[in-house]
């Protein structure tokens, strides 16, 4: 059996890779909406994707985003949250159910990026908001969702963000320009 690697594993090299492209490594929790924002922007890359390979590709750098986001902010604590992702496809009518109403499911995960952000403004200003990582933990669990529903057979969630990061690591400095 191949080994699967952790939420922790993913997010620790996301974390890593992104730190080498100098990006990140002068965050505050003022940039999180800015963050949350990138991560709004990739949710709308995979609605406007017609091919279904490329549209999981965009919802795996949703997955990405928010892990990097989640390490930001508290380091080590999504990985407390969710151990692994699922690699279970749904069953061939609920992958078809999904993808017909794909339309429904981005305005879920808009609502839940949304959700953070709103967590975030609610929370002392004086404190990390650990509980924005609770609810990016929930985003990352339903983008992998229909990420299982769009993703070509035969490859998993962790292989398509694990091919994300090798191609992130390769692009240097230039890896995501992240204006908002």
């Amino acid at each position: 059996m191949n080994h699967v690697p952790t939420v922790h594993q993913l997010a620790t090299r996301t974390r890593q890779i992104n730190a080498s492209n100098d990006w990140g490594t002068d965050f505050t929790p003022a940039q999180i909406p800015q963050f949350l924002a990138l991560i709004h922007s990739e949710i709308t890359e995979a609605h406007h994707e017609r091919d279904r390979a490329k549209r999981a590709r965009e919802l795996g750098d949703v997955i990405v985003r928010a892990l990097d986001l989640c390490e930001l902010i508290r380091p080590g604590l999504i990985g407390s949250r969710l151990t692994t992702l699922e690699h279970h496809r749904p069953g061939l009518l609920m992958r078809w159910a999904t993808r017909r109403h794909r339309s429904v499911y981005e305005s879920s995960l808009h609502a839940r990026t949304s959700a953070a952000l709103e967590t975030f403004r609610k929370a002392p200003a004086d404190q990390m908001p650990g509980q924005v990582v609770v609810d990016l933990s929930r985003l990352i669990c339903a983008a992998n969702f229909v990420l299982l529903c769009e993703q070509p057979r035969g490859t998993t969630p962790t292989d398509l963000i694990s091919g994300i990061l090798d191609a992130n690591s390769a692009r240097g400095k230039r890896h995501g320009g992240r204006r908002c």
